[in-house]
Protein backbone atom coordinates (compact mmCIF):
# COMPACT_ATOMS: atom_id res chain seq x y z
CA UNK A 1 0.00 0.00 0.00
CA UNK A 2 1.32 3.50 -0.77
CA UNK A 3 2.77 5.75 2.10
CA UNK A 4 0.11 8.89 2.94
CA UNK A 5 0.48 12.05 0.54
CA UNK A 6 2.55 14.35 2.59
CA UNK A 7 1.29 17.93 2.84
CA UNK A 8 5.22 18.61 1.24
CA UNK A 9 4.75 15.95 -1.83
CA UNK A 10 1.45 17.99 -2.76
CA UNK A 11 2.49 21.34 -2.60
CA UNK A 12 5.84 19.84 -4.49
CA UNK A 13 2.81 18.53 -7.14
CA UNK A 14 1.31 21.52 -7.52
CA UNK A 15 4.19 23.78 -8.11
CA UNK A 16 4.94 21.13 -11.04
CA UNK A 17 0.92 21.40 -12.29
CA UNK A 18 0.96 25.36 -12.44
CA UNK A 19 4.46 25.25 -14.39
CA UNK A 20 2.83 22.97 -17.23
CA UNK A 21 0.61 24.59 -20.09
CA UNK A 22 -2.87 24.83 -19.37
CA UNK A 23 -5.10 22.38 -20.79
CA UNK A 24 -7.30 20.73 -22.21
CA UNK A 25 -4.27 19.02 -24.30
CA UNK A 26 -6.06 17.09 -27.28
CA UNK A 27 -4.31 14.37 -29.59
CA UNK A 28 -2.60 16.26 -32.58
CA UNK A 29 -2.30 14.36 -35.77
CA UNK A 30 1.24 14.03 -38.14
CA UNK A 31 1.30 14.59 -41.85
CA UNK A 32 -0.74 10.84 -42.24
CA UNK A 33 -3.07 11.66 -40.09
CA UNK A 34 -2.17 9.33 -37.19
CA UNK A 35 -2.29 10.81 -33.80
CA UNK A 36 1.71 11.11 -32.48
CA UNK A 37 1.04 14.44 -30.23
CA UNK A 38 -1.11 15.51 -27.29
CA UNK A 39 -0.46 19.27 -25.89
CA UNK A 40 2.94 20.12 -25.65
CA UNK A 41 4.12 16.29 -25.73
CA UNK A 42 5.28 15.28 -29.34
CA UNK A 43 6.57 11.77 -30.76
CA UNK A 44 4.16 9.67 -28.80
CA UNK A 45 4.84 5.87 -29.62
CA UNK A 46 3.90 2.92 -27.83
CA UNK A 47 5.15 -0.71 -28.30
CA UNK A 48 1.56 -1.57 -30.29
CA UNK A 49 -0.69 0.88 -32.13
CA UNK A 50 -3.79 -0.78 -29.91
CA UNK A 51 -2.24 1.58 -26.81
CA UNK A 52 -1.90 4.64 -28.34
CA UNK A 53 -4.63 6.05 -28.37
CA UNK A 54 -5.44 4.95 -24.98
CA UNK A 55 -1.90 5.99 -23.73
CA UNK A 56 -2.77 10.21 -25.92
CA UNK A 57 -6.11 9.94 -23.98
CA UNK A 58 -4.58 9.17 -20.76
CA UNK A 59 -2.53 12.12 -20.96
CA UNK A 60 -4.41 14.54 -22.04
CA UNK A 61 -7.03 13.38 -19.07
CA UNK A 62 -4.40 13.79 -16.63
CA UNK A 63 -3.00 17.14 -17.57
CA UNK A 64 -7.09 18.19 -16.24
CA UNK A 65 -8.02 15.33 -14.13
CA UNK A 66 -4.32 15.83 -11.75
CA UNK A 67 -5.04 19.30 -10.53
CA UNK A 68 -8.44 18.44 -9.38
CA UNK A 69 -7.58 15.76 -7.77
CA UNK A 70 -4.70 17.33 -5.60
CA UNK A 71 -7.44 19.88 -5.19
CA UNK A 72 -9.82 17.42 -3.49
CA UNK A 73 -6.94 15.90 -1.40
CA UNK A 74 -5.97 19.36 -0.08
CA UNK A 75 -10.08 19.99 0.49
CA UNK A 76 -10.67 16.95 2.35
CA UNK A 77 -7.53 17.20 4.41
CA UNK A 78 -8.23 21.14 5.66
CA UNK A 79 -11.97 19.32 6.30
CA UNK A 80 -10.57 16.35 8.33
CA UNK A 81 -8.51 19.14 10.23
CA UNK A 82 -11.74 20.82 11.56
CA UNK A 83 -13.26 18.27 12.36
CA UNK A 84 -10.71 16.71 14.24
CA UNK A 85 -10.74 19.75 15.89
CA UNK A 86 -14.56 20.21 16.45
CA UNK A 87 -14.50 16.27 18.43
CA UNK A 88 -11.19 17.62 20.35
CA UNK A 89 -13.47 20.62 21.64
CA UNK A 90 -16.27 18.42 21.62
CA UNK A 91 -14.35 16.11 24.18
CA UNK A 92 -13.23 18.61 26.69
CA UNK A 93 -15.03 18.57 29.73
CA UNK A 94 -16.97 21.53 30.38
CA UNK A 95 -17.30 23.24 33.58
CA UNK A 96 -19.65 21.51 36.34
CA UNK A 97 -19.29 18.52 33.70
CA UNK A 98 -18.68 15.38 35.51
CA UNK A 99 -16.84 12.82 34.18
CA UNK A 100 -15.89 10.00 36.77
CA UNK A 101 -19.19 8.32 36.91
Amino acid sequence: MPEPLTDEYLRETQQIISAVPAGPWDPIPNDYGTPDAVGPISFLETASDEYQMPVIAFVGHAREALPRYVGEVSRQRAQIRALEHRVRQLEQPKDGDRRDC
